[in-house]
């Protein structure tokens, strides 16, 4: 995967972020949506080995579900947790940001 082609994906992602924001924190729009790129931003080298892992065929769409998932629990939200969001929207935006990037880079790939 060349670099723009990375480039690309990722800022697909961080669009995505803004759609999922909507649909799952839309009273917390701005805050969901830059919490939600930073976290983009946090795991960003290890999206961008994850797709060319996936990419050069040295794993698979399961292989990279279950390194997705694993990085949700570290995924960190204070600021919306300090407004007072319910737990259960912000395992569903979290939730919301796993399946993102699963979806995206399997498209990708």
């Amino acid at each position: 995967m060349a670099t723009i082609e990375f480039d690309e994906l990722f800022e697909t992602l961080k669009t995505g972020i803004v759609g999922l924001a909507k649909t799952t924190v839309n009273d917390y729009l701005a805050q969901a949506t830059e919490e939600g790129q930073n976290a983009l931003d946090g795991m960003k080298a290890d999206i961008q080995q994850w797709s060319l892992s996936l990419a050069a065929g040295d794993m698979n769409t399961e292989d990279l579900k279950f390194l997705v998932e694993g990085r949700k629990e570290i995924i960190e939200m204070r600021g919306l947790e300090q407004v007072g969001i319910a737990e259960i929207q912000l395992d569903s935006f979290k939730n919301g940001i796993v399946n993102l990037i699963i979806t995206t880079v399997s498209k990708v790939i």
